[in-house]
């Protein structure tokens, strides 16, 4: 029985000094918070996208691109990309079309459809965000913006 009420204890210190203490733990709760919230409010408006195919709906929303360019804008290998991509082709949100330079190449683009589907996703993660962020008063949004830029800016140069 003690040995039991030991590892408790040893994970119980584990989880307070070697993850909930940890800077990447508390990002990730931020991120959930807003996924969390962006997914509900999707779930109400009768979106059913699976979370990694929201950054291709987003990304392609600016402008066409490869699978290929798709999958280093996102750092998801290609078959990741190419699993995503077959999917919201499924259901008519873009479209392949071989590239008319380098038929090696296929070029996704989005459909009226994903277009007007990645403009309402847009706002309601921009709601989300508003929604999340309304715990912090003005002043402190300001500051929490200006430190996480500053960190993803910093971060970026390794």
């Amino acid at each position: 029985m003690e040995k039991k009420h030991t590892d408790k204890e040893s994970f119980s210190n584990f989880w307070k000094e070697e993850i909930s203490d940890s800077f990447f733990f508390q990002i990730h709760r931020i991120k959930r918070a807003i996924f969390r919230r962006t997914n509900a409010l999707m779930n109400e408006a009768g979106i059913t996208l699976q979370l990694e195919q929201l950054p291709l709906l987003m990304i392609l929303h600016h402008k066409s691109l490869s699978q290929r360019e798709l999958s280093d804008k996102t750092m998801r290998d290609k078959s990741s990309i190419l699993r995503s991509i077959s999917a919201l082709e499924k259901k008519n949100l873009v479209e392949v079309v071989k590239d008319k330079i380098d038929k090696r190449k296929n070029i996704v683009s989005l459909t009226d459809e994903g277009i007007s589907l990645a403009k309402n996703i847009r706002s309601l993660m921009k709601r989300a965000e508003e929604e999340v962020m309304s715990v912090f008063s003005p002043k402190e949004r300001i500051e929490a913006l200006n430190a996480v830029r500053s960190y993803a800016d910093k971060l970026e140069t390794l």
